[in-house]
């Protein structure tokens, strides 16, 4: 294998993602390592190859970015100990190592463990190198396995898994609010600001007995909401930036300052994010007002935060279009972060939620809340002195209402009420999911949708979900033989 470096770094990532390594891993200075979460695949921006990995090295549960290369050597000759996007790797997977330090580092001079991979594979890396090889030419193109033949399964058979998965999927996302509401009981305890490593925190969780009443606090039901929405707002780009910046920017933080508005809101979160510019860069009078205005606010209420702010390398404008911007997407969260705090949409939503209404009429008041209209500043601008041709009607329109309702505000709910010991109305939660519409759809669901033969049905949610968690969790994983259409065609 040390002959032979010139594999693919896409064939090491699918031996990464399907963990093609015994349990027993170390890093090349004999530290153990548990991969608790590979982490999600970065294929959208430059920087590290898997982001949000959580991995235990030695004692330590470690939460950030994986970079994969095919020799150590890469790290360097590749050009990422220059790069701050790396600053935040946990963990340098190589297939073969070729040198004699047991590490790289960093542009802030941080050393990262290097594992070498090839010591610890099951099963030597030739075995599988033809098909693997065909599926990575593959993975790129929204295909089922099954295209051609599924028809010979029923129609009403596929939407009945199709069903099953949806609410899989749904019950993943109420268990993963769960696991954050104990983290936010924990938190609001002890009185301490969310932590980048925290020793053994995770084992203090699964030791704590919690009750109903740790789960009454509102803030911490405001705080879920918020990180959810915020996180929605960033598409796949910058979801990970503005989850960040709605812990840095807390709703305990906001609560502490008098009179918020939207405007002052964006001027906490625009300086929090490191987005806001230099004053020197700055040429047209209405940019420079708003700045002046937004300059002046956060220097009044500056010293009440302390918890560090964000990077500039945290976000991303690179392939995006305009109005997907951070900047427009953190405007459009002020919004509903001024909607949370002064206008009580958590209490609002759940008072909706309980009144005896027609489903149409009740998600149409759902969408009134979520829909932002755009006005300000930001309506007309999609950077700091970088004005729109026209007018920003909205900055969350229907279809993004749409997938914040079915994806964060009635998995939240149904946890909500659940957990307050108000069954019949998270059953109700439950009832509205699978009875949802949506009224816009995407690349994955069309294309999923047109191989099942079921164009018809993709804009029902439950189906929609459950198309995504088939694709997501079956076709691409070739785990067709575990999936109840794979089992009747192949």
């Amino acid at each position: 294998m040390k002959n032979n470096p010139k594999i693919p770094e896409s064939i090491i990532y699918k031996m990464w993602e399907e963990k093609r390594f015994n349990s027993n891993l170390s890093t090349n200075d004999g530290l153990s390592i548990e991969v608790i979460d590979c982490g999600t695949r970065n294929t959208d921006n430059a920087g590290p190859d898997y982001c949000h990995a959580r991995i235990r090295i030695g004692n330590i549960t470690f939460t950030g970015d994986v970079e994969i290369d095919t020799a150590h050597s890469d790290w360097k000759s590749h050009g990422h100990y220059l790069n701050q996007r790396y600053n935040k790797t946990i963990l340098h997977v190589v297939l073969t190592d070729e040198s004699s330090v047991h590490y790289v580092l960093t542009t802030n001079g941080r050393k990262v463990p290097t594992i070498e991979l090839n010591k610890f594979l099951t099963e030597p890396i030739n075995n599988n190198l033809p098909q693997d090889m065909t599926s990575v030419n593959e993975e790129n193109e929204i295909v089922m396995p099954c295209s051609e033949i599924n028809y010979l399964v029923e129609r009403k058979e596929k939407l009945q898994y199709l069903k099953n998965l949806g609410l899989l999927r749904f019950r993943k996302k109420c268990e993963k609010n769960i696991e954050r509401l104990k983290e936010l009981v924990l938190f609001n305890e002890l009185n301490f600001k969310e932590p980048k490593v925290y020793h053994n925190f995770h084992k203090e969780i699964n030791s704590r007995t919690f009750n109903q009443q740790d789960f009454e606090d509102q803030t911490i039901w405001q705080q879920l909401l918020y990180e959810q929405i915020f996180e929605a707002l960033g598409y796949s780009k910058n979801k990970e930036g503005m989850l960040k910046l709605s812990r840095a920017a807390d709703v305990r933080f906001l609560k502490s300052i008098n009179d918020l508005n939207a405007i002052r809101i964006e001027s906490i979160l625009f300086h929090i994010s490191s987005l806001f510019p230099e004053v020197t860069e700055i040429a047209d009078e209405e940019t420079s007002a708003y700045m002046r205005i937004s300059l002046d606010y956060w220097t009044e209420i500056k010293s009440k935060h302390d918890s560090g702010l964000l990077k500039n390398t945290d976000w991303h404008f690179f392939k995006l279009r305009p109005q997907n911007f951070p900047t427009i997407r953190i405007a459009a969260g002020a919004r509903v972060v001024e909607k949370i705090l002064n206008k009580d949409l958590l209490q609002k939503i759940a008072s909706l939620i309980k009144q005896p209404i027609e489903q149409n009429k009740f998600i149409n008041k759902l969408r009134n809340e979520i829909i932002v209209k755009g006005d300000g500043y930001w309506s007309s601008h999609y950077n700091f002195n970088k004005s729109t041709k026209s007018k920003l009607n909205y900055f969350i329109g229907l279809g993004r209402a749409d997938e914040i309702i079915v994806n964060i505000i009635l998995p939240v709910y149904s946890v909500y009420f659940e957990l307050l010991n108000q069954k019949e109305t998270a059953q109700k939660v439950l009832e509205v999911y699978i009875n949802y519409y949506q009224k816009e759809g995407n690349n994955l669901v069309d294309n999923i949708s047109e191989s099942l033969g079921l164009k018809n049905e993709k804009s029902k949610s439950i189906y929609y979900q459950g198309m995504i968690e088939l694709f997501r969790n079956y076709c691409i994983k070739d785990k067709c033989l575990e999936c109840e259409i794979g089992k009747r065609v192949f």
